[in-house]
């Protein structure tokens, strides 16, 4: 557990606390998809924030998988509690997590024109890697970013592995 300013983070396994997590990701303002809330159980980690009385004002995962490459996402902090380094605190969490357990490539997707998420990783070390069009057929440019955690990662091979036949936007 960290504790930083008014705000406490979590890794949790709390019932109660995925659903409020799972709520708060069903209220995002960029909704392009429905959660999967089966897939955001069964996540490899998931870390929130919370206030001093308790109550979640956000939450972010390392989604399901297993081996030494794992992806983040559905980091969302409530609007009443943006830009106060939350979200940035929240990566960071997810990180060292993946650190502990041996991850050696931490991969994300942020829409373009999600600027506030993109800030977020880069200013986090993260790099960007590509531009792909979304495979949901909506129009939607996917940017792709990467976090080796290790120095013996091939990066390149292992984000084309993840990537498959998406086609490049740039």
């Amino acid at each position: 557990m960290s504790i930083s300013h008014q705000y406490t983070y979590i890794e949790t396994q709390d019932p109660e606390l995925i659903r409020q997590a799972a709520a708060l990701i069903d209220q995002r303002d960029d909704n392009a998809h429905p959660l999967d809330h089966d897939s955001f159980c069964r996540s490899r980690a998931v870390i929130v924030a919370l206030k001093t009385d308790g109550s979640l004002v956000g939450c972010a995962a390392i989604k399901e998988g297993a081996g030494d490459v794992a992806e983040m996402g559905y980091l969302v902090v409530h609007p009443d509690y943006r830009r106060q380094g939350i979200a940035q605190r929240l990566t960071q969490e997810r990180v060292r997590r993946a650190r502990a357990v041996g991850v050696k490539l931490l991969w994300a997707t942020v829409r373009d024109e999600n600027q506030a998420s993109k800030a977020n990783l880069l200013k986090a070390g993260w790099t960007f890697w590509h531009s792909f069009y979304s495979v949901r057929g909506t129009g939607n440019i996917i940017d792709w970013f990467y976090m080796p955690l290790m120095d013996d990662v091939d990066v390149d091979t292992m984000m084309q592995t993840l990537v498959g036949s998406r086609v490049m936007f740039r």
